[in-house]
């Protein structure tokens, strides 16, 4: 009778322990806008304008959450005010008359962020009403994201590889509307950035890219590097195996090495969760 008694129990606890577990798969689109000031590049501020993806992965449990997120984007960049500017070609045809060639001087920028972080809950409760729960967490994450331009121009570019603190704040109501809001700082991390002259060189032959990082990657602190993230979400319920929902994020980062760079970002788009 006891091991009968002993089985159930430790049914039980089991089934508990996996109704308090729950894991999503969300994918997502939409649009971003980027500004950014790259004084080692050019004086003039530069500005984007790009379509953006997300795919993550979230595992909830009683103690804490798992989150895994990749997003990326690309689209047009070009200085403030300056979007049509066209770029001449000031040589001559064969013939002896002035080539008319011309170009529109737009360039392409790219933009991919790879974050996978913990956190655990630090407290619970609820907001203004006993349907309404929430839940508090703070953890850390590692955090890879890459900027880089091309076509023409060579403003903004950057790999940033750091450690981040979070802090995010969860509010569930009557487990049909969801909101997430969740804040990143880095502690510490490596940089890359092109050297003074904007130029990839080395007395070796290797590759740009293995140039890049080696010759450009620095130590990153809150000394010389600031990057303060903020993300907000809601997501609706449609059934137990699908929520819709809007989400936010948005970035203001400042690096000084070599000449200092200064970037803000905002992103706002459409996603679905699968459970």
């Amino acid at each position: 009778m006891k091991q009968h008694v002993l089985t159930i129990a430790i049914i039980i606890l089991m089934a508990a322990g996996v109704k308090a577990q729950s894991s999503r798969f969300s994918i997502g689109a939409g649009y971003q806008r980027t500004w950014i000031v790259d004084a080692q590049a050019s004086p003039l501020k530069y500005q984007t304008s790009e379509k953006s993806f997300l795919l993550r992965y979230l595992h909830e449990g009683k103690k804490g959450k798992l989150d895994a997120a990749l997003t990326g984007s690309f689209g047009d960049f070009f200085p403030t005010g300056f979007q049509n500017r066209i770029w001449y070609n000031p040589g001559y045809n064969a013939n002896g008359t002035p080539k008319k060639d011309s170009n529109l001087l737009v360039g392409q920028f790219y933009n991919a962020r790879l974050n996978i972080g913990y956190a655990k809950a630090v407290s619970a409760g609820h907001f203004l009403s006993k349907d309404a729960t929430t839940r508090t967490y703070a953890g850390a994450s590692l955090n890879n994201q890459l900027f880089y331009s091309d076509n023409i121009v060579r403003a903004g570019w950057l790999n940033a590889a750091t450690v981040n603190a979070d802090l995010s704040h969860s509010i569930s109501y009557r487990a049909k509307h969801s909101l997430l809001v969740k804040l990143s700082i880095p502690l510490f991390g490596v940089n890359s950035r092109l050297p003074y002259h904007n130029t990839i060189s080395s007395p070796r032959p290797e590759a740009d890219i293995k140039t890049f990082f080696k010759k450009g990657s620095r130590f990153a602190s809150l000394v010389n590097f600031q990057n303060l993230q903020l993300s907000a979400s809601y997501e609706y319920a449609v059934s137990k195996k699908l929520a819709l929902g809007l989400n936010y994020s948005g970035q203001w980062l400042r690096y000084q090495h070599e000449k200092p760079i200064t970037l803000f970002q905002n992103n706002i788009g459409v996603m679905a969760s699968f459970k």
